[in-house]
């Protein structure tokens, strides 16, 4: 993992008028309160649109700073960023930032540097991969609004019918990826011997995705990316990656992980019961029918590298338009929106994994807290690995999504890696001139 490095920036001057850590900004005189305008994803009263409502309410109640947010489907928030950005718009303030394009969006100047208004203690405040994931160039340009984890979800009736008894796990002492395997081809060879029932034994929520899929290679302590953010090469064609992805290929050939499904379609298979094991994501139980048949436990790690978990994570980050013309009450905003009380109320209400070490904590002490929580509580503070941070995430996820499908279909690994490698460093050689 990137480690942060704490830069230190003098204040603005309307920070240091009155603006400090956990405090409502002091510096705009009343008839200088501005409206601020924030452009993000989630339209409907459903969406985020609907569920934010109360809390730019509370923000202009506290500061008299108005906030007018436009929403998008998660799709057009790309392009109207896009679009926006690149011709110099200056009619909004913040956006919402989908986590890969922090340092896409940082590089190519669409973002303001948010180090002047969020001081080392503010930084130290969110756990490492969240904080790690919103700085590109030891510049932080996003805040985390919040984040995701990935846990161990299993399927207790098909585990009783096969008559396997789950080994007693915590933090300390995970389940291995190794005893899933076995317990996974167990259970199918007692419940569905000649495979007429289609049932999985272990899958993957987002499968041929990075996202989730990079986690194996992860845990083995392989990289995601080189440190500059633009090459593969000694990072991918290596031995933890290699390894882990000869031993996913070798769970498709076994039959215990699944061929032919796509990451849109295999969720569907857990929650219909024809899947035993899956990692998935903590939003997995809101899709499910029959909570009272999952359970769920601490993401596995791999015999022999016990010390390496890593489990895939990062959301949703606001950033500052870098042409924005009220840049403070901008920043006052995502300082309430990601550390203060509309944090607390954002979490609340959506139910969201915190990047906060605090809300981790409190989640952890929280008797009251559901289990899958709990858990996801402690990889975030422990285990969190971020994704690539690269300003050319779409093409390493193009490349590399492609990657895991062909393994999974039976690619020679080291060939497939080192093709990669190749097709990246031509993807990105325009780039680096």
């Amino acid at each position: 993992m990137k480690y942060r490095k704490m830069v230190a920036f003098g204040l603005t001057a309307a920070m240091a008028a009155g603006m400090t850590s956990g405090m409502t900004m002091t510096g705009f005189a009343e008839e200088d309160k501005p409206t601020i305008r924030w452009v993000s994803q989630g339209a409907g009263e459903t969406g985020w649109e609907g569920l934010t409502v109360p809390i730019l309410e509370k923000f202009e109640e506290e500061t008299g700073i108005h906030v007018e947010a436009e929403f998008y489907s998660f799709n057009d928030l790309f392009e109207v960023i896009e679009t926006k950005s690149a011709s110099g718009n200056a009619d909004f303030d913040v956006m919402s930032v989908d986590v890969t394009y922090v340092s896409k969006y940082g590089s190519s100047g669409y973002l303001e540097p948010l180090d002047p208004y969020f001081t080392d203690e503010d930084k130290a405040k969110w756990d490492e991969a969240s904080y790690t994931a919103g700085v590109w160039e030891d510049t932080m340009y996003a805040a985390p609004e919040n984040t995701s984890c990935q846990e161990l979800y299993y399927n207790k009736t098909l585990l009783e019918e096969a008559g396997i008894e789950l080994p007693e796990n915590d933090a300390e002492h995970r389940l291995t990826y190794e005893q899933v395997a076995d317990m996974a081809k167990q259970a199918q060879e007692a419940l569905d011997p000649d495979g007429s029932k289609g049932i999985i034994g272990l899958d993957f929520q987002q499968v041929s995705r990075i996202y989730q899929m990079n986690m194996l290679p992860n845990s083995m302590g392989g990289a995601n990316i080189s440190e500059d953010g633009y090459s593969l090469d000694g990072v991918v064609n290596t031995e933890p990656w290699i390894k882990a992805m000869t031993w996913y290929q070798g769970l498709v050939n076994d039959g215990i992980a699944s061929r032919g499904y796509d990451a849109d379609q295999l969720p569907d298979m857990f929650y219909s019961g024809k899947m035993v094991f899956m990692i998935g994501g903590t939003w997995t139980r809101t899709g499910m029918t029959c909570d009272d048949e999952i359970d769920c436990t601490y993401a596995p790690c791999f015999e022999g590298y016990e010390d390496k978990v890593a489990t895939s994570t990062g959301s949703w980050y606001f950033g500052i338009n870098s042409q924005s013309e009220n840049k403070d009450a901008a920043a006052e905003f995502i300082k309430y929106f990601t550390l203060g009380e509309g944090s607390d109320m954002w979490l609340s209400i959506n139910g969201d994994v915190p990047s906060r070490l605090d809300k981790q904590e409190e989640i952890t002490n929280d008797e009251n807290a559901t289990k899958d929580m709990k858990i996801a509580a402690y990889e975030a503070a422990n285990t969190a690995y971020p994704r690539a941070v690269t300003p050319v995430f779409g093409e390493y996820s193009t490349i590399l999504d492609q990657a895991w499908e062909d393994v999974r279909n039976g690619a020679d690994v080291e060939d497939t890696l080192n093709y990669a490698v190749e097709q990246f460093d031509s993807a990105v050689a325009s780039y680096k001139q």
